[in-house]
């Protein structure tokens, strides 16, 4: 798994698959408790490829994040 995270828009992206992601579906967002969104995003085959998630540091632990690469 990689993880991508952009400070400044304070968004992470998840990818689980890399070579899926370019064809990736996005699937619908769901609302988080802590005041974030996910958006999942799917491939044509309908599997779950990766995850973008905004407000990303109300939702994530803080090493998670500090761990991701720049986006």
């Amino acid at each position: 798994m990689r993880i991508v995270y952009d400070p400044e828009l304070d968004v992470a992206h998840l990818l689980f698959d890399e070579d899926a992601v370019a064809t990736a579906v996005r699937g619908a967002v769901a609302g988080v408790a802590a005041g974030g969104y996910v958006d999942a995003e799917y491939d044509a085959a309908g599997r779950l490829v990766g995850l973008e998630v905004l407000g990303a540091q109300r939702v994530l632990p803080p090493e998670v994040l500090a761990g991701a690469e720049p986006a």
